[in-house]
């Protein structure tokens, strides 16, 4: 599974919208995120650790290595 592939099903498990994401994203780090680079990002594949990171914990998971 792809990152984008692992956020989308978060975002579906969760009932998040890509736009709901980016709101609170903005919101948690204090840096702007739009739909646009946040769709972007998924689909390039050029999303950053701290990035997914600070998806998963707004949607309430943990990562574990």
């Amino acid at each position: 599974m792809t990152v984008r592939e692992d956020i989308k099903s978060l975002l579906a498990q969760e009932s998040f919208t890509i736009t709901q994401m980016a709101e609170k994203l903005t919101e948690n780090t204090g840096k702007s995120y739009t739909v646009k680079t946040l769709s972007q990002k998924l689909t390039n594949g050029t999303l950053r650790y701290d990035e997914y990171k600070a998806i998963v914990h707004a949607l309430g998971y943990k990562i574990t290595l």
